[in-house]
């Protein structure tokens, strides 16, 4: 069921903006619930990551972070995105780069279950839980993904003597 209304919601917008997949999300309504059936377990990433639909417009995804996880520090390259939180918490460290080229923390934002957070374009960030419990959410991005960079803390990037940024 949640994957019709999925297609249903998402499939009907064109060049949505942030906004717009907020309010996308949030008609979800009581099928967000449904989510944490699609989460899959860490493979390749310390994160489970689960595409539910892409189309030339936009890109659904379910993230599963376990306990004491985080992604890369990261960008989404010229995506816009928003995300729901269905179990869990999240912290959301928003980074800028210093005069090197290195991610330094800017901004944290905490949040829970039932809450939504917005991704502008070429920010850079890094997804983190901080419980024992998993987390898992609801992500959308317009257009659909390509050209993300990872981003090495300058603590790592000193030490591997590498560039700043890679693709991901």
């Amino acid at each position: 069921m949640l994957i019709s209304q999925i297609e249903q919601t998402f499939c009907k917008l064109a060049k949505p903006d942030i906004d717009q997949l907020k309010a996308a999300i949030l008609s979800l309504g009581p099928h967000l619930s449904e989510v944490k059936n699609y989460k899959t377990e860490p493979e390749q990433l310390p994160y489970g990551r689960n595409v539910l639909l892409r189309t030339d417009e936009l890109e659904v995804i379910v993230i599963h972070i376990p306990g004491h996880q985080q992604t890369a520090i990261h960008d989404h390259g010229e995506s816009v995105g928003c995300a729901y939180v269905v179990e869990g918490e999240l912290m959301n460290t928003i980074c800028s780069l210093d005069k090197d080229g290195f991610p330094q923390p800017e901004a944290y934002q905490q949040i829970r279950a039932g809450e939504c957070f917005t991704a502008p374009s070429e920010q850079i960030h890094e997804l983190a839980n901080l419980r024992d419990e998993s987390m898992i959410s609801f992500h959308v991005y317009a257009p659909p993904l390509k050209d993300v960079k990872r981003y090495i803390p300058y603590v790592e990037g000193r030490l591997a003597n590498s560039g700043k940024a890679n693709q991901a």
